[in-house]
């Protein structure tokens, strides 16, 4: 029964709309059409020939980027997966301020740090083969050294202390610079990190 109600008022508006189309005036809408370009095309003639050549040119603009879809404000964008964290020992100190005593391992998977003092002439590339470390943990360092380049300015005299994972892998590398001390570390993805 209510169908039949719902029916009947779609037909009756439909019927409104037919009557209501049927009783405008085509041909006087068409000459105040007219008539309204008629003034429009006079007014852009009277325009610069500069003008006249831009207004289409926005106008296009305009229309293509109508046509273009915008993202989706409640979509929500794809997020990578949470990487894994490690927790790591890391001592902020300054090299100067810890001393040069090397701390024993007190459980069979915590390395000792190694100590190396920059000689005359020493480059990291050198200093990396003399203690068997990994030149492509080298290169990922160099990439990320930042623009202070703490990598490619050691100087004679300079401390660098690293540290080799259970895997005799490099894991750790520290630069005494002055007072401050930049600290290189292996992230769980297997690049590196840097601190300040």
């Amino acid at each position: 029964m209510n169908r039949r109600k719902r029916q009947r008022v779609k037909e009756s508006t439909g019927k409104q709309l037919l009557e209501q189309l049927k009783g405008i005036d085509w041909r006087a809408q068409k000459a105040k059409v007219q008539s309204t370009l008629g003034s429009l095309r006079l007014r852009y003639l009277e325009l610069p020939s500069l003008h006249q050549k831009l207004i289409p040119a926005i106008a296009v603009l305009l229309i293509v980027l109508l046509v273009i879809p915008t993202p989706d404000p409640e979509a929500t964008p794809a997020q990578p997966a949470p990487t894994q964290r490690v927790e790591l020992d890391i001592d902020t100190r300054g090299l100067s301020e810890q001393g040069s005593t090397v701390v024993s391992a007190s459980s069979p998977n915590e390395q000792v740090w190694t100590e190396y003092v920059i000689q005359d002439g020493d480059t990291l590339a050198k200093v990396f083969r003399s203690n068997d470390l990994s030149v492509s943990d080298l290169n990922a360092l160099v990439k990320i050294e930042g623009i202070d380049k703490p990598l490619s300015r050691i100087r004679k005299g300079q401390l660098i202390r690293f540290k080799l994972d259970a895997n005799d892998q490099l894991d750790i590398l520290q630069l005494e610079r002055g007072s401050e001390a930049v600290m290189f570390f292996r992230l769980s993805d297997g690049g590196f990190g840097r601190s300040k």
